[in-house]
């Protein structure tokens, strides 16, 4: 080879380097890296400026409040200085420096110019290879491209996955900012916040949750509201029990409706209590009005027999029959008299006929809790009896054993 094929081989050389060098597919990624620097920078900056922004607005707030209270007076200091106190001892349970604030935008920005200097290289290599074959018959070699794309694609690698954690941090910061001072918040409303659906906060939230950015961070069952202090997540957890055992207890009233509609017996058993309950309370209510201790004590006296015999009546719904004329014409008619001797007792005058018939009713009430009490001893007539001939048939059996000696008798 001459002196003039070397020359025309070098130039070609260059042209070609050079016509690649300015081509649209290179012009086109220096376009891309600087756009992506330049947006790296400005996020950068916004942060910073958002930061002193912050900082600036909460000591302003502080300062403002202080200066209120100070006009106020001693009191209005002393709270002023107790809500100063409070605010400074706010500390969200958050981690101070996520992964890849800013470790992600370096990463990005060294590795997407280590990226542009990379392919320009491996590309130029390919250039210069096919050059060679073309004029000299040879190609420079394999050794050159594939360490140019090895550091290209690592550069590639770096930067992507620092953009991916620097676009997370940002998120982070932003999910903060959006909360603000709330423990609780929907996932829709961060969702709109950060410009991507609520599927993908979802999925976000959970990774930031086990990394340990949100150390006390909890979602709910359904996964629509985020919690960001383990205090909100209590408070949510109780609410979600009261709310079980809310339901089971409808549901229990319901089954116990369902079946008394289907069960005449049931139906009347609790139509029965329910009435005598509101008996009971409407003589309470008497009990609580009146001020005379006697009287009061044959009140609670009369309560109480009534409550037992309607929580017999519960456990025994078949003695339902056995309290007819009780519930018809007894206790309605004893709350009459008792209704009427409240009258009488608020009256301003209590002259004679007043008088006698208040002494009349409260002689009554005697009688009426005696009779009460032993309509309730009836309603164990038939166990009483049950006991009775057990014990006869128990006597019996034993004393045909031999087994009633020793002054034991057969009763």
């Amino acid at each position: 080879m001459n002196d003039k094929d070397i020359y025309d081989w070098g130039r070609e050389i260059g042209d070609g380097i050079n016509k690649f060098v300015n081509s649209k597919e290179i012009k086109e990624l220096q376009e891309n890296i600087q756009a992506t620097v330049e947006n790296t920078m400005e996020e950068v900056l916004r942060s910073v400026q958002d930061a002193a922004d912050y900082v600036g607005k909460a000591g302003q707030k502080a300062v403002n409040k202080m200066e209120s209270a100070w006009d106020t007076g001693t009191e209005g200091r002393a709270a002023g200085a107790q809500v100063y106190q409070k605010r400074e001892k706010r500390q969200l349970p958050v981690v101070k420096r996520p992964q890849g604030r800013v470790s992600g935008i370096l990463m990005e920005v060294f590795g997407t110019c280590g990226a542009l200097i990379g392919w320009t290289a491996s590309a130029m290599a390919v250039l210069l290879d096919w050059l060679s074959v073309q004029v000299a018959g040879m190609g420079i070699g394999t050794w050159m491209l594939a360490g140019t794309a090895g550091f290209a694609g690592i550069c590639t690698v770096v930067a992507l996955v620092g953009g991916r954690w620097r676009r997370r941090a940002g998120r982070f910061r932003k999910y903060i900012r959006t909360m603000g001072e709330q423990d609780f918040y929907q996932l829709d409303g961060l969702a709109r916040a950060a410009g991507k659906k609520e599927a993908f906060v979802r999925k976000d939230l959970k990774e930031m949750i086990g990394r340990g950015w949100f150390p006390e961070g909890h979602l709910d069952e359904q996964e629509t509201c985020f919690m960001l202090t383990d205090e909100a997540y209590r408070m949510y957890m109780d609410a979600q029990e009261q709310l079980r055992l809310r339901r089971e207890e409808e549901e229990r009233l319901a089954a116990q409706r369902e079946m008394m509609e289907r069960d005449p017996v049931q139906k009347q058993l609790r139509q029965t209590v329910e009435e005598g309950n509101e008996y009971i309370r409407r003589i309470r209510e008497i009990n609580d009005a009146i001020a005379e201790l006697q009287i009061s004590r044959k009140l609670g006296r009369l309560e109480n027999i009534c409550g037992r015999i309607f929580g017999h009546i519960g456990e025994k719904p078949e003695k339902l029959p056995d309290i007819r004329r009780f519930m018809s014409y007894y206790l309605p008619t004893t709350l009459k008299l008792l209704e009427r001797y409240l009258e009488f007792n608020d009256q301003p005058v209590q002259g004679e006929n007043i008088t006698a018939a208040k002494t009349e009713i409260e002689g009554m009430l005697d009688d009426i809790n005696r009779a009460f009490e032993k309509m309730f001893d009836r309603l164990f007539e038939e166990e009483a009896l049950d006991v009775s001939t057990d014990i006869s048939v128990l006597s019996t059996m034993l004393a045909q054993e031999g087994l009633l000696e020793d002054g034991l008798k057969v009763k």
